[in-house]
């Protein structure tokens, strides 16, 4: 952790923390075989292997070796000894990270990450599959440019007897793969979500008649986000992605559009329309009325300027603001889904049913208060890690309000200089309903007060560096053009997250 020298401000302490874990034989093959489910690792002497075996040799994947190159590329670790194992194997040379919560670290899929991904998981062009034996560090690099393609006979129309030979098509199989090896995906079953996320907003579509494969094949379904920024006037609310050998998927003239391999006229007339649906719906203004605010809210929404915007922040000793309104924005998404969620539960049902619902509801309200607690610890309580400078009239509004809130009867006292700290974390593990509510709308007004101070501070600084200038650049015309604001604000321009390596041409 980098903290500046209060004796001279302009040098910087670091400072480092060392971990030491331990742990059962049992939990480190577990372990063992999530590192092998996310393609870090893999079996040195049968690579088809997916499963890790014990007593036998293992070796770092390309992707794992991508990993290990930018941990040791950010951290500033001597790490001399690996240069001529990096150097001399097959690294993956880019790498997609999917967008995250901070506390469950489940994928997020909004729309426009959803169609960031796509993009990197289709290429730039076409990637039809060669027929010839590649080397692997060319393989690797062919790999690379999207997911294999090829052409596929379909025969599901029997009535008319006639076969169809479909273009632009791949393997269900072979898709799960190219993910877990280039995305940040941690299995299979991640995999699949993306998947069926492409098939729900109408990119992919399956090739031939499921009902084939009723009985071998396994189904994953996702569903649309009520939040997802207007996702549900795009595609369905609901999506599939079937999983077994021979089960083929092809790229859609929607897709193709959205990839940028074709220009079709109607298409880009019809996602024009529903960019603006998604507008109006998200509450975002037409180009010519683009202000700071809006554009700041951009930024905090598209993963890549968000990444980028928080590296700037970093650099300049204030990332606890990004941090801070990122964790609130979670909560209050969690908060709205676990309200609607309980809102609809209706009495008209079985004993054991509003048991469950009401185990459901508390288990919810539990999850809501560690979230919270996180959030205290973290950046509200005095000396915390990432201690926000704000405002000294909301920061005790929001003390005064935690100390209301009565502490369980059987709560031993606590004394010395953490029981300020403990004390205030029970009372928040103490809040019902009604004072959870209350502690979110003093949350949201820290939140608000943090905006501004990114705003007023931060953002005119961000859209002059050069690497934000170097991102427009590389978005082509799919970026915020801050200086004219001369492009509209559509949704699913975020460009990608991706990690390069250097040592790959």
């Amino acid at each position: 952790m980098r903290t500046t020298n209060p004796d001279d401000p302009s040098s910087v302490i670091t400072t480092t923390t060392n971990f030491v874990f331990s742990m059962t034989r049992h939990v480190a093959m577990e372990l063992c075989q999530h590192f092998m489910d996310a393609r870090y690792i893999r079996n040195a002497l049968d690579p088809s292997l997916s499963f890790f075996k014990d007593k036998s040799l293992h070796c770092l994947t390309p992707k794992g070796l991508h990993v290990l190159e930018s941990f040791i590329e950010k951290t500033g670790i001597d790490a001399d000894h690996l240069q001529p194992v990096l150097e001399s194997e097959i690294i993956c040379p880019n790498l997609f990270y999917v967008e995250r919560e901070s506390a469950e670290d489940n994928i997020i899929f909004p729309y426009s990450s959803i169609i960031a991904l796509f993009r990197w998981f289709v290429g730039k062009q076409p990637n039809y599959s060669s027929k010839d034996c590649l080397e692997p560090p060319l393989l690797q690099h062919k790999q690379s440019k999207g997911i294999g393609l090829q052409e596929v006979i379909d025969r599901s129309g029997l009535l008319s007897r006639k076969a169809v030979q479909r273009q632009y098509c791949f393997d269900a199989v072979d898709a799960l793969e190219w993910l877990c090896n280039f995305t940040s995906v941690s299995g299979r079953e991640e995999a699949a979500q993306v998947a069926a996320h492409f098939e729900r907003l109408g990119l992919i579509a399956f090739v031939g008649n499921p009902e084939k494969y009723n009985n071998q094949a396994i189904v994953f379904t996702v569903h649309g986000s009520p939040d997802d920024q207007g996702c549900d006037l795009i595609g369905r609310t609901q999506g599939e992605f079937w999983c077994a050998n021979k089960v083929y998927y092809q790229v859609t003239d929607k897709g193709r559009w959205v990839a940028g391999w074709d220009f079709n006229p109607a298409l880009k007339s019809l996602c024009e329309r529903e960019s603006e649906e998604i507008d109006e719906k998200a509450g975002r203004v037409p180009r010519e009325r683009v202000t700071p605010t809006h554009r700041l809210h951009y930024i905090l929404r598209e993963q890549s300027y968000r990444s980028l915007f928080r590296a700037f922040l970093h650099e300049n000793y204030c990332e606890e603001h990004i941090l801070y309104w990122l964790d609130v924005d979670a909560i209050n998404r969690k908060f709205n889904v676990t309200s609607s969620a309980i809102s609809g539960a209706t009495t008209n049902h079985s004993s054991a049913y509003d048991t469950q619902v009401r185990q459901d509801r508390k288990k919810h309200h539990q999850a809501l208060l560690k979230k919270a607690v996180h959030i205290y610890k973290s950046y509200l309580h005095p000396n915390s890690q990432f201690e926000l400078n704000t405002d000294y009239t909301l920061r005790n509004e929001l003390f005064r309000f935690i100390d209301t809130v009565s502490l369980s009867t059987n709560r031993e006292k606590v004394s010395g200089s953490g029981a300020d700290l403990e004390d205030r974390t029970a009372r928040i593990m103490n809040c019902n309903g009604e004072q959870l509510q209350n502690l979110m709308t003093q949350f949201n007004k820290i939140q608000g007060h943090t905006f501004r101070v990114m705003l007023m501070d931060s953002l005119p600084k961000f859209v002059q560096t050069e690497k934000f200038i170097a991102l427009q650049q590389q978005l082509g015309d799919m970026n915020i053009k801050i200086a004219g604001a001369d492009s509209a604000l559509l949704p699913g321009n975020s460009g990608a997250f991706i990690s390069h390596s250097y040592l790959v041409n």
